[in-house]
């Protein structure tokens, strides 16, 4: 859960960090969700990893800033799949035995950066890019996603998703009920953080110097 906690840090600083090095400590609202989205020939369905799930202790930790991108010494997450639920119950077990989960019981992500994008710096409202490595299966890809965030007092609203094909995995879309059913190859990870931030005494004076 702490290595979870780390990719949201990354993910909320990148609207917060003015300085080189920015100490924070973050906590996870129980509103934040992550989903992955896919659809067959006859119904689309929804795997969900809620805020119940998603929570930890607060956790805080040091972001650094080189030039438009931000970093973390701590970047890897691991996304347990038997966390997810769904209301199609066929979906969420064909999507466990298509990644093998017995074998691989997790998602990971390694976060690279986040790349900031101009003319956010003063603005409640940011966009920027992630680049991650995903692995599913053993296989690892990298992704470029793209974030925003919202920003209300010490409040954080972090939204981004990523559609993906299988295929990059080395999967082969599952066909059921002899080949009447298709799953399509395409599916879209998408996330919505709320977290709480508060920075370090050290930080404030910093910026009142400024």
């Amino acid at each position: 859960m702490k290595k979870f906690n780390s990719l949201i840090l990354v993910l909320v600083l990148f609207t917060s960090l003015l300085h080189s090095q920015t100490t924070v400590k973050v906590d996870l609202l129980k509103n934040s969700w992550l989903a992955i989205n896919g659809s067959t020939n006859v119904v689309g369905f929804r795997l969900i990893h809620n805020g119940e799930k998603l929570l930890g202790r607060s956790i805080t930790m040091t972001a650094s800033q080189n030039q438009n991108k931000i970093y973390l010494s701590q970047n890897q997450l691991a996304i347990q799949v038997n966390n997810f639920s769904s209301d199609n119950v066929m979906a969420l077990r064909d999507f466990k035995k298509l990644i093998k989960s017995d074998t691989y019981p997790a998602i990971k992500v390694q976060l690279n950066y986040i790349e900031t994008l101009p003319g956010n710096e003063k603005s409640a409202y940011s966009k920027g890019n992630a680049s991650v490595n995903i692995t599913i299966t053993g296989v690892t890809h990298q992704y470029s996603i793209p974030v925003s965030s919202n920003t209300q007092n010490e409040y954080i609203s972090v939204v981004g998703g990523k559609k993906i094909n299988i295929r990059d995995f080395g999967l082969q879309p599952p066909v059921e009920m002899m080949g009447l059913i298709k799953v399509s190859e395409w599916i879209s990870i998408d996330f919505r953080m709320v977290c709480k931030l508060t920075f370090k005494e050290s930080n404030l004076a910093q910026n009142k110097i400024d």
